[in-house]
């Protein structure tokens, strides 16, 4: 057939497309649609897949309008024999009169950039997706083509100062050998905002640039140093996720970019609301190269376009597993609360001289009714999102004095140096009224406040408010001993005792833990030591979990140690029989 020419605004055509389709009524339809488009072309017919290919030799086009069954072959044998061609490249958006989603997918894994269900065909859809297929196939014929050009002109967008699509496509190339080497997980991320182009059509293009820009700023501050966020086109970003441990890292990353997105923008006076469909596919789990990782990125991104926008998709089974498990802790943990399935378990803390017991620390745990005993590094963080961890920590309070007071009577303990410590999170110090519930449970227990040590780590107190910091003097005031947890891991550890009131250092274990690989490590310790002393202020050393470790300590003269070596934390049964066992230490 003769190429049709569609002019509605010159009589000049700046877009050759080439439709294939067999059926005359629905090549019809979409030449309709495209004259009601308003943009300019040059359409192609061909009525079979043969004449299609043979158009596709002879003649260069910008885009292929293909419907997805032909008479001798499907679409996916299609872009088969496409890609088999010395002139693959090119931008395809599949035309069908069936609605499947398995089978959509399918075509974009195969290379199609779009999937349309024909009944859905509209002048503004099939615009937007030849459009957008065309400009993605634009820029990845450029990198392929102008590699060394690219690098030379910028590395970045010009609108946003993000990296641009030449550096994400060599970071991705690049970071998968490094984590295969390092046994480290990677993930990538694909973002597309949701309806930003009726922004741009509604508002125009100067509000749509400045809606990237502010959308590129929030997205920027959610991002990691050593991860890397990019503009690959148009209103889509990815994300470069390097060392991936925690699956569930990818879960609050991309609950964070949903939530962050959702707030409104101020443009020009106007506040605009967008949303974000993401899509996330890991390394290994996913794929094994670059490409077939941005595929199945893209694939569930276009899942959650699919599913309803606004969503985020994941790729892998083993991300689903572990934030199907999340979400189930999450909803069981409100009733974990109400039927008291909590229970603190106690961890021996050692005179360094006598190795005798002279405390502990207690430590919470969830014991689930068909998950088995949980750890608190699992589920605190979740109680803190849902705001659960004021019950928890009140629970672990009144639990540990409970058993304080309990002690002082059977034990005769009161008046000894035999204390317990508690762990505090951020949240419980900006509880109002926290102060008094502690000094309510010492009162309730007829414990003594010089029992019962309160411990927080430097990032608590980094997070922390001035009201906060106010609560720990507050707790000082009664009598409790603080301690400043897991010291040596922050970068402000020395400001921080010197403007609390700590009287307790805890070591953190990879101090210790590091001697016998390089015992020129020790001179940080006897440094701590040194500084501690000088203070005034008692050392407990964790994570001591080997003979040479606890004579190191000895050595070095510190107060307190803790760690496997001597026990792990326990049941409340178990810690008991040891202090009947044991001489107290006076």
């Amino acid at each position: 057939m003769k190429p049709v020419c569609t002019d509605l605004i010159r009589n000049t055509c700046n877009l050759n497309l080439l439709l294939i389709d067999d059926d005359n009524i629905d090549r019809e339809n979409s030449i309709r649609a495209l004259d009601r488009s308003g943009h300019l072309m040059n359409i192609t017919e061909a009525s079979s897949a043969e004449e299609g290919l043979q158009y596709h030799e002879n003649k260069p086009f910008d885009i292929i309008l293909l419907d997805y069954k032909l008479p001798t072959m499907t679409g996916l044998d299609f872009l088969q024999s496409l890609n088999e061609s010395e002139r693959a490249n090119i931008a395809i958006v599949m035309l069908s009169n069936i609605e499947d989603e398995d089978l959509a997918i399918k075509c974009i894994e195969a290379g199609a950039q779009d999937f349309i269900v024909k009944n859905e065909v509209t002048a503004p859809r099939l615009l937007r997706a030849i459009l957008h297929a065309k400009e993605r196939y634009k820029i990845e014929q450029e990198l392929r083509e102008s590699r060394k050009e690219l690098q030379y002109l910028a590395e970045k967008d010009p609108l946003t100062g993000l990296s641009n699509r030449y550096v994400f496509k060599t970071s991705l190339e690049t970071a998968i050998p490094y984590a295969k080497r390092l046994s480290r997980g990677l993930a990538l991320l694909m973002l597309d905002l949701d309806n930003f182009k009726n922004i741009n059509d509604t508002l125009g293009h100067s509000i749509g640039d400045k809606l990237l820009i502010e959308v590129s700023k929030r997205l920027t501050s959610l991002v990691r140093d050593g991860d890397i966020l990019c503009r690959i086109g148009g209103d889509e970003f990815a994300i470069l996720v390097h060392n991936v441990d925690d699956p569930l890292l990818l879960q609050y990353l991309t609950r964070r970019i949903l939530s962050v997105l959702t707030k409104p923008f101020i443009i020009d006076d106007s506040e605009l609301i967008i949303t974000t469909s993401i899509g996330v596919a890991n390394y290994p789990d996913c794929a094994a190269d670059a490409a077939q990782l941005f595929k199945c990125a893209d694939v569930a991104m276009y899942r959650s376009k699919e599913m309803g926008k606004n969503q985020t998709h994941f790729y892998s089974k083993v991300i689903h597993d572990a934030i199907h498990r999340k979400v189930e802790l999450e909803r069981e943990l409100h009733n974990a609360v109400t039927k008291d399935e909590f229970v603190v378990y106690y961890q021996p803390q050692i005179d360094c001289s006598t190795e005798k017991i002279i405390g502990a620390e207690a430590l919470v745990r969830w014991k689930h009714p068909t998950k088995g005993l949980i750890g608190p590094y699992e589920f605190i963080p979740i109680a803190e999102e849902i705001g659960l961890i004021d019950k928890i920590g009140e629970y672990v309070l009144e639990t540990t004095c409970e058993r304080l007071g309990y002690w002082n009577e059977k034990y005769k303990i009161l008046g000894t140096r035999f204390s317990v410590a508690v762990n505090l999170s951020p949240l419980q110090l900006s509880l109002h009224g926290f102060v008094e519930t502690v000094q309510r449970i010492l009162k309730k227990h007829k414990v003594n406040p010089e029992q019962l040590e309160l411990e927080v780590t430097e990032s608590t107190l980094i997070k922390g408010t001035d009201a906060s910091s106010q609560v720990l003097f507050d707790l000082a005031n009664l009598g409790i001993p603080l301690a400043l947890d897991d010291f040596g891991t922050g970068h402000s550890s020395l400001l921080q005792l010197q403007k609390y009131p700590f009287q307790i250092l805890k070591i953190d274990r990879s101090f210790v833990q590091s001697i016998e690989d390089n015992p020129d490590d020790i001179v940080f310790l006897e440094a701590i030591n040194a500084f501690s002393k000088t203070l005034g202020i008692l050392t407990v050393v964790e994570g001591v979990e080997t003979k040479a470790q606890k004579e190191w300590c000895q050595k070095l003269s510190f107060d307190r140690i803790q760690g496997f070596y001597f026990a792990k934390p326990m049941p409340v049964n178990e810690f008991e029989d040891l202090l009947l066992k044991m001489d107290l230490q006076h």
